[in-house]
C-alpha cells in the first residue's frame, strides 16, 4: 500500500512540478480516503522523504522551499544534475528553450529579479530567427505553462522567479550570474530577495538570520553589530 501511495504522490508532483501545502492536501486527501489510511495527512515529511530515497539514483529530489515573495512553502519536483539545458522538457522548440535562456539571463541581472510583460516581449538579444518564431499568442503560452510548473510566478504585473527554479537552476544561476546571485551565508542555498546587512550589503534568508540573532548580535559576514530591521 505505502508503494502505491509514494508512487500516486510522486505522480502528482511530477505532473505539477511545484506544489502549495493547500495544493499536497488536496492531493492526498483522495488517495488516504482510497487506501484508507488518514495518516498520510499528517506525515508528508517521511513520505517525502522514503520518496526521495528512492529517487537519488535517477538525478531527481523533491524538496520543499519557501518562497520570500510570497511567504509561502512548495514542495517542488526537480532535477538535479547539472545541464541546465536538459532541465527544460525536450518536447519545447528549439526556440523555445532559448527564448526561456534568455528570459532567465534578463531576469538574473535586475535588482528584483523581475522583468515586466512588456519586457518579456522584447528580450534583447534574441536572434531574428528566435523572433520570427516567437509570435506574441506563443509567449503568452510559455509563460503560462512555465509558471504553472513552478518556473515563474507572477505577482504585481510581474514575472519572478518562481519555486522550481530556485531548485533546479540555483546552482546554474550562481555559477553565470555570480555578481548579482550568491549563497546565504548562513544556509549556504541560493538567496534572492530576502534582506541585507545595512553595513556590508550581504544577502541573507531573513529566517536564517532572525535564528541566528537568537545567539549573537552581529552580521555572519562583516562581524559588526546587525542593525537592518526584520520587518
Amino acid at each position: 500500500m505505502r508503494r502505491e501511495v509514494k508512487k500516486l504522490f510522486l505522480q502528482a508532483c511530477m505532473n505539477h512540478g511545484s506544489l502549495s501545502l493547500e495544493q499536497i492536501s488536496e492531493i492526498l486527501e483522495p488517495i488516504s480516503q482510497s487506501y484508507d489510511d488518514a495518516a498520510i495527512l499528517g506525515d508528508v515529511k517521511n513520505l517525502v522523504k522514503e520518496i526521495n530515497s528512492d529517487l537519488k539514483e535517477c538525478n531527481q529530489e523533491l524538496k520543499f522551499v519557501k518562497h520570500p515573495l510570497l511567504g509561502k512553502e512548495y514542495l517542488v519536483f526537480g532535477l538535479t544534475f547539472e545541464t541546465p539545458a536538459s532541465k527544460l522538457q525536450h518536447h519545447y522548440r528549439e526556440a523555445d528553450q532559448l527564448y526561456f535562456a534568455k528570459l532567465v539571463e534578463t531576469m538574473a541581472v535586475q535588482e528584483d529579479y523581475g522583468i515586466s510583460w512588456v519586457d518579456m516581449y522584447n528580450l534583447p538579444n534574441l536572434p531574428q530567427t528566435v523572433k520570427k518564431d516567437l509570435t506574441k499568442r506563443r509567449v503568452q503560452d510559455l509563460i503560462t505553462k512555465w509558471t504553472q510548473q513552478g518556473y515563474f510566478l507572477e505577482k504585481d504585473d510581474k514575472l519572478f522567479f518562481g519555486p522550481r527554479m530556485l531548485v533546479e537552476y540555483a546552482s546554474h544561476l550562481k555559477t553565470h550570474f555570480s555578481d548579482y546571485i550568491k549563497d546565504c551565508p548562513l544556509c549556504k542555498n541560493v538567496v534572492l530577495w530576502d534582506i541585507k546587512c545595512d553595513r556590508c550589503e550581504i544577502k541573507v534568508h531573513k529566517e536564517c538570520i532572525r535564528t541566528f540573532l537568537k545567539r549573537k548580535s552581529n552580521c555572519p559576514s562583516c562581524k559588526q553589530v546587525w542593525t537592518t530591521p526584520l520587518n
